[in-house]
């Protein structure tokens, strides 16, 4: 299709799109709902698990943070501030490497205490290594994780984990650890019901039935009521929540909506109070329809590409470096996302402590980036993109990867003569894929856990299990090890880029550009909600009014 068509079509779709957003269906619904004091937020995607050791994507995440609760939890006005949650207090030693948590009397939602005990099972079960966690690399900075989740001790050696009493909780790291209550935030650190986990199958069986509506347990905020597959998940207050008073709402329903049009549809329709996203296509109109509730905010949060580096060509570095190269971001950023990001020529988002970049072709142009690219592809025995096998890069089913992918596409046709055909796949099969290593080049998103570099750069570790790429490096890993082992935070910050320099040399992957938060929130939303890097959002606090401009 060429550029006026699609031009063409895309108007057409807008006109049909409001046409069909009636205010008398925006009214009804949305007020309906506000005055049940029911939340309707868009999640993007169904859950593909509720089991926090078992979870890997950002939709998960917002749904366990909401049903269950760690050590601490996060506030729902600054970024990286953190309020006691399990813990009512905590102390730390002077180079922090030893941490001692006082849990609070708090209660599962089937009346059992949460102890120190359960904390210390769910850290078990994680890094266990017949479980298969996938995340267990959050784990790693316990004395003595690493090497258990490698097979190389045996549970009771590991030093990192301690249990004085019921309600007490020793953690000791290998390296200082200043930024472990960030890291808390993520909910590979939240406890689960030992006692439930057990009586359904035990800490090893990966298909436990305790995650399911009938069976949960939680010591969140909500319970988890109903579930209905590519519909909604409802969580409704947990009575037995040690702050169950402070609840702002009566419940929540999370949508899982992938495709942007609709969600937007459905938000004007009055089906949502607050959306995952807002189609790069759609902003202007959207900013323009409803001024006071479009929101765009900063966000940790990369667009990427991961390189299969198992697979030939891109086994093969200079083929990897002339694929990044050829790509043009700031086209990419102005084009495709209309100036909702920022062109990424480093992996992890830079903040006033730290930035990096990939040094190489520091400074090149965008036309000598191309040539460059041509020249690294003739090096590597395809010039002009002679020989080039056709290469597939797979996306989810989201339109704005379709219009990236299909750009990109066409960038790498123009400046280095190769094909690569599209394969949009739905979510389920798409994680599948990635994590199996069943792809070429695979578009992805890498939104920080915790506010600090580490979440973005450890995730390239040799064998890491959100790695994905085959990739892995002895002289990264090194100096990973030596960021970690510093206790100058400055000091650790250019550990950090130097490790990140290594990894972008090798070039496991392509950056595309830093996001940012495009959304949609109903004026419906009247207190509890405002602005946060990482969008940890405690959606407790979230208040909802059926006369928005009511007096309170």
């Amino acid at each position: 299709m060429n550029r006026l068509n699609s031009c063409c079509l895309c108007a057409l779709l807008l006109v049909l799109f409001w046409s069909g957003c009636g205010e008398e269906e925006h009214r009804s619904s949305a007020a309906a709902a506000a005055q049940r004091g029911i939340l309707l937020f868009g999640n993007n995607a169904e859950p593909q698990s509720l089991d926090p050791h078992k979870a890997t994507a950002v939709a998960d995440g917002k749904i366990i943070s909401s049903l269950l609760e760690g050590l601490v939890r996060p506030s729902a006005r600054e970024s990286g501030a953190v309020h006691p949650g399990m813990a009512e207090s905590w102390e730390r030693n002077d180079d922090a490497t030893e941490w001692r948590f006082h849990l609070r009397e708090a209660f599962w939602s089937d009346g059992q205490p949460v102890t120190s005990y359960d904390f210390a099972y769910a850290f078990h079960r994680l890094l266990h290594p017949a479980f298969g966690g996938r995340y267990a690399e959050m784990l790693y900075a316990l004395r003595g994780a690493r090497a258990y989740n490698r097979g190389e001790i045996a549970w009771e050696d590991v030093q990192g984990v301690s249990t004085p009493d019921a309600r007490t909780l020793l953690l000791r790291f290998e390296n200082p650890t200043p930024h472990l209550l960030q890291m808390l935030l993520h909910y590979t650190w939240f406890p689960v019901p030992a006692h439930r986990v057990e009586e359904l199958g035990g800490m090893l069986d990966r298909r436990s039935l305790w995650t399911d509506p009938e069976k949960w347990v939680g010591n969140g905020a909500y319970l988890l009521q109903e579930r209905r597959m590519n519909d909604y998940l409802a969580v409704v207050p947990n009575p037995h929540y040690w702050r169950a008073s402070e609840v702002r709402n009566r419940g929540i329903r999370f949508l899982p909506i992938v495709n942007g049009y609709t969600e937007t549809r459905m938000f004007f329709g009055g089906k949502l109070h607050i959306t995952n996203n807002v189609p790069p296509e759609m902003m202007e109109m959207a900013r323009a329809r409803a001024p006071r509730e479009f929101c765009r905010d900063p966000y940790y949060c990369t667009i990427f590409y991961r390189l299969n580096t198992t697979r030939k060509p891109l086994d093969d570095v200079r083929v990897r470096r002339a694929l990044s190269l050829a790509i043009d971001r700031e086209a990419l950023v102005s084009r495709v996302v209309h100036g909702a990001g920022k062109a990424a020529y480093g992996f992890t988002p830079p903040t006033g402590e730290y930035s990096t970049l990939e040094q190489t072709t520091a400074g090149m142009t965008q036309s000598e980036r191309e040539a460059e690219a041509r020249r690294l592809l003739a090096d590597a025995g395809f010039p002009g993109g002679a020989g080039f096998p056709t290469l597939e890069l797979m996306t989810t089913s989201r339109d704005v990867q379709r219009v990236m992918g299909e750009c990109i596409q066409a960038m790498w046709k123009r400046v280095l003569g190769v094909q690569v055909e599209i394969r949009a796949c739905e979510w389920t099969a798409y994680k599948a894929a990635q994590q199996n290593g069943e792809y070429d080049i695979s578009s992805s998103s890498w939104s920080g856990d915790y506010a600090d570099p580490a979440t973005f750069v450890e995730l390239w570790r040799s064998g890491a299990g959100n790695n994905c790429t085959g990739w892995g490096s002895s002289a990264f890993d090194a100096a990973l090890d030596a960021a970690n082992a510093c206790s100058s935070r400055v000091e650790r910050m250019r550990k950090f880029a130097e490790a990140e320099q290594e990894m972008l040399r090798g070039c496991p992957i392509i950056p595309l550009y830093w996001s940012e938060r495009t959304y949609l929130r109903s004026s419906h939303v009247t207190g509890g909600w405002y602005p946060l890097l990482l969008d940890q959002h405690p959606l407790d606090a979230v208040e909802l009014r059926q006369n928005p401009f009511a007096e309170p």
